[in-house]
């Protein structure tokens, strides 16, 4: 394994400890937090994957099966939303992940990287998945934190 794909997966790996972590701690929902973390995700994701991607043109199947990865990343990232609990406390509401949050995170990035390894063996550049993981993450938690946002203010509405 080469420098590369080594510290992007060192990094995809910090990130996703420290998200599932984040998940499961009592935590305010804020209206501002769901956009700044995306965008930081995105930024970093899209800076991982550039080097990767630049480097060869990729085959119709490759791109279907990273669009799939992404979109993939989406639809976990709604159901997790649904797995989180909210409640009102003092005119806050706040938001805790469940096990089954939890367990949701952790197939989904085992199916990202199940589309990787099928991505590589349709001709995908090597350490594509580990590229592109922080971009997968920014994806299935902004869509996440943007459902739970929405259920937040529903459930403020109803104080």
């Amino acid at each position: 394994m080469n420098q590369s794909v080594l510290l992007n997966v060192a990094v995809g790996v910090v990130v996703l400890a420290l998200l599932l972590w984040r998940q499961l701690q009592p935590r305010r929902v804020r209206e501002d937090g769901a956009l700044r973390l995306t965008v930081i995700l995105l930024v970093i994701g899209i800076f991982q994957a550039y080097p990767v991607l630049s480097k060869t043109s990729l085959g119709g199947i490759v791109l279907v099966l990273l669009a799939a990865g992404l979109v993939s990343g989406a639809v976990f990232g709604t159901l997790r939303a649904y797995t989180t609990k909210l409640w009102i406390t003092e005119n806050d509401v706040w938001r805790q992940g469940t096990w089954l949050t939890l367990v949701l995170w952790l197939v989904a990035v085992g199916l990202h990287f199940g589309i990787d390894y099928l991505s590589e063996r349709q001709g995908a550049p090597a350490g594509l998945g580990s590229s592109t993981i922080v971009l997968y993450l920014a994806v299935t938690l902004g869509i996440q934190r943007f459902i739970t946002q929405q259920r937040a203010l529903k459930l403020r509405a109803t104080v």
